[in-house]
């Protein structure tokens, strides 16, 4: 706990002065210390990512970052000392409840970042994509080797800035860095929106899912910031006497979660109803836009050769393109994750996916069943009665919601619309029942304490139906100063395996199909390898001797061994 704690001393250093620099540079004044912090994450991801293509994300990137972040610190200390003020003039401000419930999540994040990551995408893909960048960089036809490591995020990339591997594995915790200051400004809003109308906002009410938010704290995933730093963009948009400064803060931070995954992008309409309706900002997102689409592109063709990957359109000529199949059948797996293994999947008309989509059991079945209750619920409420800024927040993440659902329906994807409809709907209940303060602050003190209950007192296998994720946490004093490896794997061994003039490593035992855990690259799954192999006649081959120098997929007729 105490190296995570030192770790994210270091995040928020970097973090702020890239943010108070970057509202310097666009001219914003936020006031407000979280949204600094999330803008200098913005312009981390951007200046890493640049970085990314020339170089390894390694301890000279964090050197030169260091360097450079406290020339910032000494040219800004003015600014740096009055943000610094203002957070404790912002936690001085909250009641003692909240600054209870404030304390109790943060011993909390560090506890669980601490432990063994619980995201079996974390072993399949998140771990060795970021151990590329950090020895590497961005190479080319890297998905070539796994597919799946066509999907780095730029969550990862900024990840890879911020982990000191080359001293340790166990830092991979800027989720729980992300939900500690996302907390604190809902908190904080809370208390200044309690004070001025009398009655408890919809931003406390996200606190009350902080359960649902721990399970994604302690590795990379790029799905946390898109349903947390959602939430803000949300509030920001729906603040009454928005400025422009307000608008130019939307506008990044909702480009930037297009930038993180993709399946955001139909929130991203916000922005263009926001310049829209207040007649301003087209230039300043055409400019951002351009600068992360452009950055979003050259990644994926690096990756892939695929500008617009996972999409096929427009594939570069360039040796390392990978093959359309293989496109063809990751994207069947994302579209079809729900579905796979059931019989005739493929021939499921909507109507069919959806009979069976909102039967499933287990975690699965909790959160389709419930998102639909929560989107017919929430038209009862006040404020999408008849506000019309939540109307028009209510029709996007509808939007978003079927777009999802036709595209690949897993509750992740739809979180953000989850615990924004929730809330919404928690705070019109409690309003209508007139609720009393002592009551909020039980269930408050109850939802912070519960990610410890889930810990150390509940099976989750009676919540999760996934084997892979049905280990519990096991605490040791040890974690109170150093995290366990950034791999539940960790004791995996790693066998070579030679395919031409490829030599990788597999895990053993096999854990699981798409497994790769933390081994040495070139690291894939020799599963998916014999997969491509026999279905698709295709085998990983490196580009030139050396690895920096990236992959090709060579195709081989059918049965034949390359030599």
């Amino acid at each position: 706990m105490i190296v995570i704690f030192f770790s994210w001393f270091i995040l928020f250093f970097c973090f702020l002065t890239f943010g108070i620099a970057t509202e310097f540079l666009l001219k914003i004044k936020s006031k407000n210390a979280t949204l600094t912090l999330l803008l200098g994450m913005v312009t981390q991801t951007v200046l890493l990512t640049i970085c990314a293509f020339f170089t390894a994300i390694g301890l000279e990137v964090l050197i030169a970052n260091m360097i450079f972040s406290s020339f910032l610190a000494l040219y800004f200390r003015k600014d740096l000392r009055l943000i610094l003020k203002s957070i404790g003039t912002d936690f001085k401000s909250i009641s003692i409840y909240l600054k209870i419930s404030f304390a109790i999540i943060l011993f909390s994040a560090l506890l669980k970042c601490a432990q063994f990551p619980s995201i079996l995408d974390n072993e399949s893909y998140y771990i060795q994509t970021i151990k590329w960048l950090n020895e590497y960089g961005l190479v080319r036809g890297l998905a070539n080797l796994n597919a799946a490591f066509g999907q780095t995020s730029g969550w990862h990339i900024l990840q890879s800035g911020f982990n000191f591997s080359f001293v340790t594995n166990c830092i991979n915790d800027i989720n729980g860095f992300l939900l500690v200051i996302c907390i604190f400004y809902f908190l904080t809003q809370t208390e200044v929106l309690l004070k001025q109308k009398k009655q408890f906002h919809w931003t406390l009410f996200i606190v009350f899912f902080n359960v649902l938010s721990f399970q994604f704290i302690n590795a990379p995933s790029p799905d946390m910031p898109l349903f947390l730093i959602g939430q803000v963009v949300f509030y920001l948009f729906l603040k009454e006497n928005k400025t422009f400064e307000t608008t130019k803060v939307i506008t990044l931070l909702l480009v930037f979660l297009v930038f993180l995954k993709i399946t955001i992008a139909p929130i991203g309409l916000l922005v263009l109803l926001l310049v829209y309706q207040e007649k301003r900002g087209t230039l300043f997102l055409a400019l951002i836009g351009l600068i992360f689409g452009f950055l979003w592109m050259a990644k994926n063709v690096i990756l892939t050769g695929y500008p617009l990957f996972p999409f096929s359109f427009f594939g570069w000529n360039v040796d390392w393109k990978m093959p359309e199949n293989l496109i063809l059948k990751i994207n069947n797996m994302i579209q079809n994750h729900e579905f796979i293994g059931l019989k005739d999947y493929e021939n499921f008309s909507v109507i069919d996916q959806f009979t069976i989509w909102i039967q499933f059991a287990g975690i699965n079945g909790l959160f389709n069943k419930g998102i639909i209750v929560l989107f017919i619920l929430a038209l009862f409420t006040k404020k999408i009665q008849t506000v019309r800024q939540y109307k028009t927040m209510y029709a996007l993440l509808l939007i978003h919601f079927i777009l999802v659902f036709l595209v690949s329906p897993q509750f992740r994807f739809f979180l953000i619309e989850f615990i924004f409809l929730a809330s919404i709907i928690a705070e019109d209940l409690f309003y209508r029942l007139k609720v009393k303060p002592i009551f909020i602050h039980t269930m408050l003190l109850i939802a912070v304490l519960l990610p410890l209950l889930m810990i150390f007192l509940v099976d989750i296998q009676y919540i999760n139906s996934n084997k892979m994720n049905q280990q519990t946490d096991n605490f040791s004093w040890s974690q109170m100063l150093f995290p366990e490896s950034n791999s539940r794997f960790e004791k995996s061994s790693f066998e070579k395996h030679t395919e031409g003039n490829l030599t990788y490593f597999s895990p053993i035992p096999n854990f699981f199909f798409y497994g790769t855990a933390n081994g040495t690259l070139p690291c894939t799954n020799v599963k998916i390898i014999s997969s491509n192999k026999k279905k698709l006649h295709i085998v990983p081959q490196m580009r030139t001797q050396n690895l920096n120098d990236g992959f090709y997929s060579k195709t081989i007729t059918k049965n034949k061994t390359i030599e």
